[in-house]
């Protein structure tokens, strides 16, 4: 069978298989949750004519922290369908399901056939991919975006360059990320002395961003450039080593070394883990510095390594979310890494057998199910807002967007940990009511908001019980 046979219909059945699978994981009535719901929340505002500005909150300020492709491509679905959670889960679907099309040719590019095909179906079964291809988020757009440019990445030519240069700055004006990928791919140009197609690459990428660039610069530090940190820069760099060392095997397998040292309380267990994980991870950056020497792997170990290198300065982790579009190139970094054990494809069909095992049980076990019924407390809380509540303003909150998308209350995220503060921004911005709820995630502290109803619980009423509490202020105690 010729090679172009074999990458067609390999990437059609690992397509396929990714399509069902994501159909299978995705709840496609759920509201956005956490980030995703800024980013719908924006897409309203665009929708409704009043710009890129935060209209969850009282003061509808200009925002700075979301770049605005996904939020643009939510407002023009949602122009087309209506405020409809369905069609942007659906929409996620497709750009996840494209994805793995796009990175399986990928994949035939800098492998050969039988690297390739396990390496396909791998990616068509990582359980990251699944738990994030289908919600509303903008990874889905970004993995799309990012497998594209890859996929054309080399071409030769001013057309060529020029397009390459168009995706590259959608991709970081999808997920500011993908600076790394633009850095990567133009880079590899000029090493490869093609400095003529490094250079209108460079300069359409930057002609796509400029506009966000300009935006930014006009919000007076209210961006994500502002959450760098300078003081503990080694500490930090300390401490997020050590934890993508421990996610990174657990992106392509499953999240077991998380259990042995974040859930388990054996110190044994944890320290064997942590150790089994440093040594998975050091296989694949030896992948990267492997990939290096050729130069059709080149393009895809500079973008690893430039990534990775970001994210150990980055002051937030989001539990590796940020490790899901790495997935593909720590899929080729593996082989490349372990190819002193044994020949390449064997590696590569290793890595299918251990992406299969969690997200089979994770569906056979209704474990994405009970996952996603972690929400139903606070969905509850946020409907009796929306139904009962009878005083007039807005609802202190950890989450405003995901208040004001399913109450159409504005929110006021509480802006310190000081109880006495806390009081003092409730009375000023005439809040009417707190939604007490924990930490979504494991190991977490106290919130603030439930430290301050029970240290001062003669200032609120309690009018809904449960996990998620709802609390009235006592308004004329306030005044």
């Amino acid at each position: 069978m010729r090679a172009k046979t074999w990458r067609f219909w390999t990437s059609v059945a690992a397509a396929a298989v990714a399509l069902v699978a994501l159909l299978l994981s995705t709840d496609l009535h759920a509201p956005p949750r956490y980030d995703g719901a800024g980013y719908s929340v924006l897409a309203l505002a665009i929708k409704s004519g009043k710009g890129y500005r935060e209209i969850a909150v009282p003061v509808e300020r200009p925002h700075g922290h979301f770049p605005p492709a996904y939020p643009l491509v939510l407002a023009g679905l949602w122009t087309i369908t209506g405020r409809s959670v369905e069609a942007a889960h659906w929409l996620s679907i497709a750009c996840t399901t494209l994805a793995v099309w796009l990175a399986i040719r990928w994949f035939f590019q800098v492998e050969r056939r039988w690297v390739a095909i396990p390496l396909g179906f791998a990616l068509a079964m990582n359980w990251t991919w699944l738990a994030n291809g289908g919600v509303i988020q903008s990874e889905p757009l970004f993995l799309l975006l990012s497998m594209l440019a890859l996929n054309l990445a080399g071409r030769r030519g001013v057309w060529a360059s020029a397009i390459i240069g168009l995706i590259l700055g959608l991709a970081i004006l999808t997920r500011h990320v993908g600076v790394c990928l633009a850095a990567a791919v133009i880079f590899y140009e000029i090493v490869n002395k093609r400095w003529r197609d490094g250079l209108i690459t460079a300069f359409v990428c930057g002609l796509v961003i400029l506009p966000w660039i300009l935006w930014l610069a006009s919000l007076e530090g209210r961006t994500q450039a502002g959450l760098f940190q300078r003081d503990g820069l080694l500490q930090l760099i300390a401490g997020q080593t050590l934890f993508y060392a421990r996610r990174i095997p657990d992106a392509l397998a499953g999240p077991f070394v998380e259990v042995a040292t974040v859930f388990l309380k054996s110190r044994v267990l944890g320290t064997v883990a942590t150790t089994g994980a440093i040594a998975v991870t050091s296989v694949i950056l030896l992948g990267y510095f492997n990939m290096m020497r050729t130069r059709r792997q080149r393009l895809a170990g500079l973008a690893a390594l430039f990534t990775l290198t970001l994210l150990l300065v980055w002051p937030f982790t989001e539990a590796g979310r940020f490790l899901v579009p790495l997935v593909p190139l720590l899929l080729l970094g593996a082989v490349e890494g372990a190819r002193f054990i044994g020949k390449r494809s064997r590696i590569a069909w290793l890595l299918l057998i251990v992406a299969i095992p969690y997200p089979m049980y994770s569906l056979a076990s209704g474990r994405a199910s009970a996952a996603r019924h972690t929400h139903d407390e606070f969905d509850a809380a946020c409907g009796w807002i929306a139904r009962e509540a009878k005083q007039d303003g807005p609802v202190m909150t950890r989450h405003p967007g995901e208040v004001f998308w399913q109450t159409g209350r504005k929110g006021i995220e509480p802006a310190t940990n000081n109880v006495h503060e806390l009081l003092k921004e409730i009375e000023d911005q005439n809040v009417a009511y707190l939604l007490v709820d924990p930490e979504r995630f494991a190991n977490a502290p106290e919130t603030p908001l439930a430290r301050l109803v029970r240290e001062c619980p003669e200032r609120f009423v309690r009018t809904r019980e449960g996990t998620v509490e709802v609390y009235a202020v006592k308004r004329d105690q306030n005044r």
